[in-house]
């Protein structure tokens, strides 16, 4: 079955910008819809028409439709530390010596920069009738 408007699409995306840098979404990169909604961009849903289960593919989504596409809470780019920005450590002794704690902040999303388009590679997890 192919990706149409009215079926119910489940996708794997992972995301990076012109400039290679990787927008990290978390552990929870799928995304379900049903194509056509107005959910995702156009030009991402535009994209994926004519996608089966199994299929993979790089979309393009234009800098003034990027923001239109729901990231999650706690999406970031990625830095060599791999943490969000907000994300401080707390100090405590323990049994083996002192430990660490992470405390991040998983309310925050860190925008995209303005002009970038971003690259979506898509992977299609299964199309459905809703």
């Amino acid at each position: 079955m192919e990706t149409e408007p009215g079926k119910r699409i489940n996708i794997r995306y992972k995301c990076r910008l012109d400039d290679g840098r990787v927008y990290l979404v978390g552990e929870h990169n799928t995304l379900e819809f049903v194509v056509g909604a107005g959910r995702v961009p156009p030009a991402l849903e535009q994209g994926l028409m004519g996608m089966a289960r199994g299929d993979h593919r790089v979309i393009r989504v234009p800098a003034n439709e990027a923001n239109l596409f729901p990231f999650p809470l706690g999406s970031h780019f990625a830095f060599s530390t791999d943490r969000a920005p907000g994300v401080a450590y707390d100090f405590g002794p323990g049994l083996g010596g002192d430990v660490s704690l992470s405390l991040g902040r998983r309310d925050y999303r860190e925008p995209l920069p303005a002009g970038q388009d971003v690259f979506f590679e898509i992977e299609m997890l299964s199309v459905e009738m809703p």
